[in-house]
């Protein structure tokens, strides 16, 4: 009976809450008091759904993989889909509540509501769905419904261009899916289930798996903005605050989803994990590089996603997959904390602009600096695995390694700013809490997340020396300072121009000024 009640919730809030609220938005659109009205109705809806699937998730623990539906028309219930549809639907409802007074008064409310949850339900539905039909069909809805959320003001040229900016690269991902299913379907006689695929594949020519994996690969980088299909994530600058917290907490992530479902046809494909790596390192690099020299917090922000998701398509490529899913989620409850909190951001950094310039770094400073943050992020997390002993695989404790690097780059740019005792034992506390926290939440997930049987190799974990260096590399080079080299400054300046999105669209005609007349 439990498990009976729990699938009934589980289709009636992961799936029919979100539809059910851009319902609502979509009747009350044209009135002002029915909008708000709706909104808050959809946010509650939203809500209701989260607490669905996570009174399902207790009335049946432990039960394994389930299936609910008829023939290939089916839902999946194991712990990665109803670890996303708890993150889904609760950032949902939270950033639609969040909405309902940042929106309140426009226009455009009413069609933020029924787009925001169009994502919402067609996300819900991807990640919980059991076939490849199924899944690239929810795919490519999610897709046309976040295109339709860039453009809730679609007067602005900004808007635009960011619309048309995502659309080029979502349509080239979305073909390339669609030709991979086109090809998994003839060979396999009809839809096949997610965890049937690696037998499809098992049987098919090298080429054609090569070139399946190949196709596979596109709209995971193009829904992650990794590198080829970059160009899209920071053009959506112009957005709205709650449509790019919905974005940044959740529709980016689907790129590891992705990975972690198609993992058994990347695995019979040799050099395929390889290639996943490189280009989240790739990623990584390029967006802290741009990072450091963004001047507002949004474009920070931005980055910083993009160097997230690169960093779980690493993870993904050396075949951590829970470090992958804990990474996913994490950032999630993160970033949306920060784009609804950006307001402050912007505050604040507008009064540390009238802070007096930094003075020079000394010499002992820098040494004692670089001497703690390369210490102390180690010997942390050395200390919890000694305390906690965690039941993780080898690749999560080589991907450890690469946790604690990049701990000590963000320790010693934090002790390079203020060294001082205070700023030491925060900055200490701060690493420990956060190794102990990671060390035991890894082991949690490594736990529940059962990876894909992959044939392939996946990437080699000294691959991760890449980005750790160059992580290095590019915190003492790329800064400004007043005495740096003509190479510093060129790099610096060529930073800069990369880190500008420029609106392609023709600027507005300003009308002729007659004589004697003031515009």
């Amino acid at each position: 009976m439990g498990l009976i009640v729990g699938e009934i919730a589980l289709v009636l809030g992961a799936i029919g809450a979100p539809f059910l609220g851009a319902a609502m938005g979509f009747v009350g659109r044209r009135s002002r008091v029915w909008r708000d009205y709706a909104a808050r109705s959809a946010s509650v809806v939203a809500g209701f759904g989260f607490v669905a699937v996570a009174a399902a998730a207790i009335s049946a623990p432990g039960t394994g993989v389930r299936r609910i539906g008829i023939g290939p028309v089916a839902l999946v219930v194991d712990v990665l889909a109803v670890l996303m549809l708890l993150l889904i639907l609760g950032l949902s409802a939270v950033i639609q509540s969040f909405a309902v007074r940042y929106l309140r008064g426009d226009s455009r409310q009413g069609w933020f509501v029924v787009t925001a949850n169009l994502v919402t339900g067609f996300s819900a539905l991807m990640v919980s769905a059991d076939s490849v039909a199924l899944f690239a069909a929810a795919w490519v809805a999610v897709s046309v419904s976040l295109l339709a959320l860039f453009a809730t003001y679609p007067n602005s040229p900004q808007a635009r261009d960011g619309v048309r900016r995502a659309a080029v690269r979502f349509a080239i991902g979305d073909l390339a899916l669609s030709a991979a299913v086109i090809v998994i379907l003839i060979s396999a006689g009809g839809d096949v289930p997610l965890d049937r695929i690696g037998r499809v594949t098992a049987g098919m020519p090298e080429w054609l798996a090569l070139l399946l994996a190949a196709l596979l690969l596109l709209p995971a980088l193009a829904r992650s903005s990794q590198i080829p299909f970059h160009g899209w994530l920071p053009a959506t600058l112009a957005a709205p605050t709650p449509v790019s917290a919905l974005l940044h907490a959740g529709v980016v992530n689907a790129g590891a989803i992705f990975v972690i479902r198609f993992a058994p046809v990347f695995g019979e494909v040799t050099g395929a994990m390889t290639a996943i790596f490189l280009l989240g390192a790739s990623t990584v690099v390029y967006a802290s590089l741009i990072r450091l020299v963004k001047a507002d917090v949004k474009g920070k922000l931005v980055f910083s996603t993009m160097a997230q998701m690169g960093f779980m398509m690493m993870a993904c490529g050396l075949g951590a997959f829970a470090a992958a899913v804990f990474h996913l989620t994490a950032h999630g409850l993160f970033k949306s904390a920060l784009f609804l909190g950006a307001g402050s951001g912007v505050r604040r950094h507008a009064r540390q602009r009238g802070w007096p310039a930094r003075a020079p770094v000394r010499s002992r400073v820098l040494v004692a600096s670089i001497a703690c943050a390369v210490l102390l992020p180690p010997a942390s997390l050395l200390l919890a695995q000694l305390i906690l002993a965690p039941q993780i695989s080898v690749v999560s404790v080589a991907f450890l390694a690469f946790v604690a690097v990049t701990g000590a780059v963000s320790l010693a740019a934090m002790l390079l700013v203020r060294f001082s005792v205070v700023t030491l034992a925060i900055g200490a506390a701060s690493i420990v809490a956060l190794a102990f926290g990671y060390t035991a939440f890894l082991g949690v997930f490594d736990s529940l997340i059962a990876a894909p049987v992959l044939l392939g190799a996946v990437a080699s974990p000294w691959l991760l020396l890449i980005p750790a260096v160059a992580l290095f590399a590019i915190e003492i080079f790329v800064r400004p300072r007043s005495s740096a080299g003509p190479l510093r400054r060129i790099v610096y300046a060529r930073t800069l121009a990369a880190a500008t999105t420029h609106t392609r669209e023709r600027p507005t005609p300003s009308l002729p000024t007659v004589k004697g007349t003031h515009r």
